[in-house]
């Protein structure tokens, strides 16, 4: 059997355990990693490469910095405005929360945003007996998400794409190319948070009994009492701005500029290696690194390219630049399901850049269109690495798809209609979101 074939039956045997959840999903990412080494399909190097990923590592870091705000009460003094705005109001509290951690995703790694508000969710539902975790939780999640891609340094998945364009073209998205698209995304998804959004999550998870969020109960206490060293307090603030800088002005890659600031932490004892070491989401971690390997043996294999045909190949004679767009974003949303966004944008933009170049099409809204609908994929908790930490509230994988099946097709819709417009000229206003 051809590797490229097996490497897809692999992939779906992992679907089927993630979907069952027969075994911890960090247990069946790795066995999907082992798997690509036993049959064949790829070396032990490659299939394991994800826990030595940039990627992992950003995560990894970006975790760290989220309990030096913890530690150092940066969080906690956050939290406690978010949650003096709120009222004890759940609604409330959920769009203050989604707007602030949507804010900072732009610039701040988004991971470590939603690391950050995790002990915020837990104390105010300890304090506030009509407010429940699930409900916060993972709109928490999809809320940086969407933050984090209306930049171009608030994910990976757009440097990812940045680079396979400047390579395969010569052309490369600035700054905010994806601010105006990435802005309009997330709006619609604070209304849709606090209006069909909460009532789809209390139904498909209400009825089950709450749980606690797996954090140190001093974390939660000290949202609300706690009072903190002003100087480590400034200390972190200040790390924090030369992230927001160095981020903007790209004087270091995202990586980088991520382990560069959770040393920081180290060194001026924001933190302790100690509070790394039990505090790190390790399971996060591990299944985001195994995913990565798979992903990697995929691409290696030739089974990407395998599923790149195949679109290609129905797309047949179709030269409608709408047509293909539709296509090959619907194709990023859907594969980004299952593997990491960026593994997703590395499969479809080379096959979106190409037909690009052979019809005459534009690269820069197949690009952005690309990138920001692998970007948004909230139906499983594969998707991303933010989704995949939401676990820890217990939801169920069927809860994902319960939650996030309109949302992602309310997005791509609105996603289809920004590049028509910009296509077709709708207006001065479309026209400056996609410049």
């Amino acid at each position: 059997m051809q590797p490229d074939v097996t490497a897809l039956i692999i992939l779906g045997i992992c679907v089927v355990l993630f979907l069952t959840e027969w075994i911890p999903l960090a247990v069946t990412g790795c066995l999907g990693c082992l798997l690509m080494v036993l049959f064949g399909v790829s070396s032990f190097e490659e299939a394991f490469s994800g826990f030595s990923s940039d990627i992992v590592l950003l995560m990894a870091s970006a975790l760290v910095v989220g309990i030096a705000m913890l530690k150092t009460g940066a969080a906690q003094v956050i939290g406690r405005m978010v949650i003096r705005w709120s009222h004890g109001n759940e609604r409330v509290f959920l769009t203050v929360s989604c707007m602030v951690a949507g804010l900072l995703s732009m610039f701040l790694a988004n991971t470590a945003i939603l690391a950050m508000f995790f002990p915020i969710v837990e104390s105010v539902c300890v304090v506030s007996p009509n407010m429940r975790r699930r409900n916060l939780v993972l709109p928490l999640a999809c809320s940086v998400m969407f933050g984090g891609a209306c930049t171009l340094v608030g994910c990976t998945p757009q440097l990812t794409a940045n680079g396979l364009m400047r390579s395969m073209v010569g052309e490369e998205m600035v700054m905010w190319t994806l601010t105006g698209p990435g802005l309009c995304l997330f709006a619609l998804f604070l209304v849709f948070a606090v209006t069909v959004g909460y009532w789809q999550g209390k139904k498909a998870w209400n009825s089950r009994p709450e749980e606690t969020l797996a954090i140190d109960e001093e974390h939660t206490h000290a949202v609300v009492h706690a009072m903190y060293d002003n100087r480590k307090l400034v200390l972190m603030f200040s790390i924090l701005a030369f992230m927001l800088v160095f981020y903007s002005l790209s004087i270091l890659s995202t990586a980088v500029t991520a382990i560069c600031a959770a040393l920081a932490c180290l060194i001026f004892g924001c933190c302790s290696v100690k509070d790394v070491v039990r505090e790190m989401h390790w399971e996060s971690v591990v299944f985001l690194a195994s995913c990565l390997g798979l992903a990697e043996a995929l691409t290696n294999s030739g089974a990407g390219e395998l599923l790149g045909h195949g679109v290609a190949w129905m797309l047949g004679d179709v030269r409608s630049p709408l047509v293909v767009f539709a296509a090959l974003t619907f194709l990023a949303l859907f594969i980004s399901q299952f593997i990491t966004n960026s593994t997703a944008i590395i499969i479809v933009l080379p096959i979106a850049l190409s037909l690009c170049t052979q019809y005459g099409f534009q690269y820069m809204p197949f690009c952005v269109g690309i990138t920001l609908a692998a970007s948004i994929a909230c139906c499983t908790p594969l998707a991303a690495a933010q989704i995949t930490m939401t676990q820890i509230a217990g939801y169920k994988f069927s809860d994902y798809l319960k939650y996030g099946w309109l949302l992602s097709l309310v997005e791509y819709i609105c996603i289809l209609f920004l590049c028509f417009s910009h296509w077709y000229n709708m207006g001065p206003l479309m026209r400056l979101i996609l410049p």
